[in-house]
């Protein structure tokens, strides 16, 4: 399936104009990353959640030099079980 496919059985299914729909998913992340650390937001999709990393020391290849990853803030997505196919 393409996006362009995924647009319009999404606006069919719900009757609304294929660029409201587009519209929509354009901005979902926006939204989401508004969300402060910790946030929790149950959807039928899943449940998106704000996490923070913590900065760390990794070990190079060369097994020899040590480089930091540095924090990072995400929303991850834990899905639902409506994304989840039965066997």
């Amino acid at each position: 399936m393409t996006y362009d496919q995924l647009i319009a059985d999404v606006a069919k299914r719900t009757g609304l104009h294929t660029e409201v729909v587009r519209r929509v998913l354009f901005h979902l992340p926006d939204s989401l990353i508004q969300m402060d650390v910790g946030d929790v937001v149950r959807t039928p999709l899943g449940v998106f959640r704000m996490t923070q990393t913590e900065q760390r020391k990794i070990l190079l290849p060369d097994q020899e030099s040590i480089a930091n990853v540095p924090s990072k803030t995400t929303v991850k997505l834990r899905s639902g079980s409506r994304l989840k196919l039965e066997d």
